[in-house]
């Protein structure tokens, strides 16, 4: 044999390294992934805390408060709705049953109609960890910034640009600002976006299949939780839609309609059962100002709008005494570009598409001008949609994307000095007029503004990455040039990102022997809080709590709220501090309480939580239990769970669906949770029918003797909801093998 030199054998094994294993996409893909990570590193390695768990239920025992003033986030129901009922639901499924049904709020509602608890989102599954609302929050946030980023390379924007634009709608505003369940349909917005693309290459290769990704995402963007997010991401869908059809062709046009229905049928089959169960159950609800037409009336202040392109300019999130605009923003940098990208050349049809959808979600959120602000009214079901808050998230997907072109058109050298001149000067009005509109708003800001300096660091931050954006543009070397550019997006969206981070708590300690305590005397029973254990984390700890903070809630239970126990609350708001909107001359929570006492009473409260040091009427409550942050106080004389008519009767409770009873005559079996359609009883295994019993709770007829009685919950028709859901599960399993099979010729 012949000898093979040295090196020879190195030249025929070279050393390849880890980066070259991974394509350029790839490498792309996770360094948004490792963006997302790092932009919560702070919650990560616990130098602040996010859950929300002591703050809203108010057990917090001590505290070490963040580094700025304000909120982490902007609304309350991150852990009222997001955390408590998310967390139920993730209970329920991980124990073996679906959550159709919560026995822990008010009387008992249905848990997954409800909608917002998101209750058969897969993610919310992680609520179940302690502090799983970040992780499920870092899931979507990467969900969105992968598919932008295959989004836009399907559109042929290069890496640079579409990596720096991916890494800022994963950390857009929305997400910034908000960990309840209404930003949980954002990350699909651009899933339904690629499949729309998905759809129409497949339509002009003359392919079939190709709308799968359509249904998935529609599928997926209703079980978020927010029928409203996902109704006004799809309008921006179809507005992409309408830009595929001018660019099909007429030969092509049928086809790709026909793509785009069958992902939308699809997508219907598959929350067909999350929509028999949520449309059942709000026949029966109490909507509050969600059951009119008022809501899509309302309109922002133009007031608020230097908040979109200066987001702290009036502090940190919920820092001062104003009405803050806390649903949205975009960056300057995203401004300049997208400046760019809207006069650049090229893609003329999505840019008019983007920038129609961009004039009309702005006229429809601050109803300016009035008529072109009631465009988008004519549309089914608007007039009850509250679209100045959840438009926020296609507002910012249509920015970013046209951000994204912009920085297409600079990293490949295509932009003019004096498009760069013109859109930085436009850039800087933008900057100005905001900054001039905030200065006169400040001015009636309470809590001490004028001593801080948020307004004008906003203001020279944000005329400061204008012209950085500017200068880096004009960089000849082209590499050089593209990832400036590009660094500046992604430094500016981590920058926002992270201020409302250092407004979260630094520790939390949590106060949970008023939960041990209940958790081990309540049964069956309810409690009713005067603020501590707020609701609805009862359904939380498994405990049932009287009270209620949610949208929507049975009517009945609103009727039994205002006839029984408090005549002046709003139900959906039934909390027991603040009540709920309560006017100044109506009695207090207190007077009501004392007034009201045989209809609590009779809704099986057991016991009633005050703050530390408030005394109540010791004629019928009894202190039995103090912690730093809770007093609780026994109820004489609460009705049991389960009761019998007669009472003679002997009654024993096997959990809350079960009850054994021994009767020496006939009698009525009375189950003290709310009476809704779905609900079905039997009586030693045999169907019996129930009947409402004081308006609100649920009753069997029993004949004497020994009985077994069992209840049991589905919404009403969801067999349905089943059939369909397996019949999507399978149009999009068959439908790619079919194709094949049509494809593959036969064997002669």
């Amino acid at each position: 044999m012949t000898a093979v030199a040295p090196e020879a054998k190195r030249r025929r094994t070279p050393r390849i390294s880890a980066g070259r294993l991974l394509s350029p996409d790839v490498r792309a893909l996770l360094v948004i992934v490792a963006a997302v990570v790092v932009a919560q590193l702070p919650f990560l390695l616990g130098f602040f805390d996010p859950n929300p768990l002591g703050p809203r239920s108010l057990l917090v025992s001590g505290a070490r408060p963040g580094l700025l003033l304000g909120s982490n986030a902007a609304d309350p129901n991150d852990g009222y709705i997001s955390q408590a009922l998310g967390h139920r639901a993730a209970l329920d499924l991980l124990g073996g049953h679906l959550p159709w049904w919560n026995p822990y709020e008010g009387t008992g509602a249905p848990l997954a109609g409800e909608t917002q608890s998101a209750a058969l989102f897969p993610p919310t599954l992680l609520t179940r960890l302690s502090d799983g609302q970040l992780y499920e929050q870092m899931l979507l946030e990467m969900v969105a910034g992968l598919s932008t980023y295959l989004l836009l390379r399907r559109i042929c924007v290069n890496r640079w640009a579409s990596t720096a634009a991916a890494i800022a709608f994963a950390l857009n505003g929305v997400f910034a600002w908000f960990y309840a369940p209404n930003v949980h349909p954002v990350a699909f917005l651009p899933l339904l976006l690629l499949g729309i693309e998905l759809a129409y290459a497949a339509s002009v290769s003359g392919r079939r299949g190709g709308w799968w990704l359509i249904a998935v995402a529609g599928a997926l963007s209703f079980y978020a939780g927010f029928p409203e997010v996902a109704y006004i991401d799809g309008l921006l869908g179809f507005c992409w839609f309408a830009w595929r059809c001018s660019c099909a062709g007429r030969n092509r046009l049928k086809v790709l309609a026909r793509k785009a229905a069958a992902g939308v049928f699809v997508g219907f089959l598959l929350s067909a059962p999350l929509l028999i169960a949520s449309i059942g159950y709000f026949t029966h609800a109490d909507l509050a100002g969600h059951g009119g037409t008022g809501l899509g009336t309302f309109h922002l202040s133009l007031q608020l709008l230097p908040q979109f392109v200066l987001p702290y300019v009036y502090g940190p999130v919920r820092s001062f005494d104003y009405a803050h605009a806390w649903d949205g923003y975009v960056s300057t940098s995203l401004v300049l570009f997208a400046l760019i990208g809207l006069f650049s050349k090229g893609r003329r049809g999505l840019r008019l598409a983007l920038l129609g959808w961009i004039v009309l979600a702005f006229a429809r959120i601050y109803g300016q001008p009035p008529l072109l602000g009631d465009v988008l009214g004519f549309l089914p079901g608007m007039t009850r949609v509250t679209f100045y808050r959840y438009a926020f998230p296609s507002l910012e997907m249509a920015v970013v994307i046209l951000a994204a072109l912009g920085l297409d058109v600079v990293a490949r050298g295509l932009h003019t000095r004096r498009l760069l001149f013109w859109t930085g000067f436009v850039s800087l009005v933008l900057v100005a007029l905001a900054a001039l509109e905030a200065s006169r708003v400040s001015l009636e800001i309470k809590g001490g503004f004028r001593f801080h300096s948020y307004f004008a660091v906003s203001a020279v931050c944000g005329a400061a990455i204008v012209l950085l954006g500017i200068g880096f543009a004009l960089v000849r070397n082209s590499g050089i040039r593209a990832s400036l550019v590009a660094l500046l997006v992604v430094a500016d969206a981590l920058v926002l990102f992270a201020i409302p981070e250092a407004s979260a708590p630094r520790a939390v300690a949590v106060d949970l022997a008023p939960v041990n305590f209940l958790q081990r005397h309540l049964g069956n029973s309810r409690f009713f809080t005067f603020g501590e254990l707020q609701p609805n984390y009862g359904s939380y700890f498994g405990i049932g709590s009287l009270n209620v903070n949610d949208i929507p809630i049975p009517e009945v239970f609103s009727k039994y709220v205002h006839a029984r126990l408090d005549a002046v609350v709003q139900p959906v708001v039934f909390v027991g501090n603040y009540g709920g909107g309560r006017p100044a001359s109506a009695p207090s929570p207190w007077d009501e309480f004392q007034s009201n006492l045989a209809g609590y009473r009779a809704a099986a409260v057991a016991y009633v939580l005050a703050p530390p040091g408030q005394p109540l009427p010791e004629t019928a409550l009894k202190l039995v239990f103090r912690s730093p942050t809770t007093w609780i106080y026994h109820l004489a004389g609460a009705a049991s769970y389960f009761t019998a008519t007669n009472p003679h009767c002997t009654v024993g409770a096997k959990g809350r669906q079960s009850a054994t009873l021994s009767c020496p005559t006939p009698t009525v079996l009375v189950r003290r949770e709310t009476d809704l359609p779905g609900w079905a009883a039997r009586v030693d295994g045999h169907p019996a029918r129930i009947h409402r019993f004081d308006g609100l709770f649920q009753a069997v007829n029993l004949e004497q003797g020994q009985h077994q009685v069992t209840f049991s919950y589905s919404p009403p028709h969801i067999r349905w909801g089943f059939v369909g859901f397996v019949a999507g599960c399978l149009w999009l399993i068959l439908a790619p093998i079919g194709a094949r099979r049509r494809r593959t010729p036969m064997a002669s």
